[in-house]
């Protein structure tokens, strides 16, 4: 079993996102037809929006609207 604290998040850096929940600033997103909790610098984006990643630190995702 895959800990969670063994993944690497850094190759999601760059990856183009659809919200899967609105985020304020907090949600998921869909990436690679996987769901992912993400997070943005306090833009609110609503459900259904292009994202982007641009940084992880450990498990926490950031992402900017496209």
């Amino acid at each position: 079993m895959i800990n969670d604290k063994d993944i690497d998040y850094s190759a999601l850096i760059g990856k183009i996102a659809v919200t899967d929940t609105e985020l304020s600033p907090s949600g998921t997103v869909l990436i690679d037809n996987e769901i992912y909790e993400a997070k943005t610098d306090g833009e609110f984006i609503e459900a259904g929006r292009g994202v982007l990643v641009t940084r992880v630190r450990g498990r926490k995702i950031f992402v900017r609207r496209v």
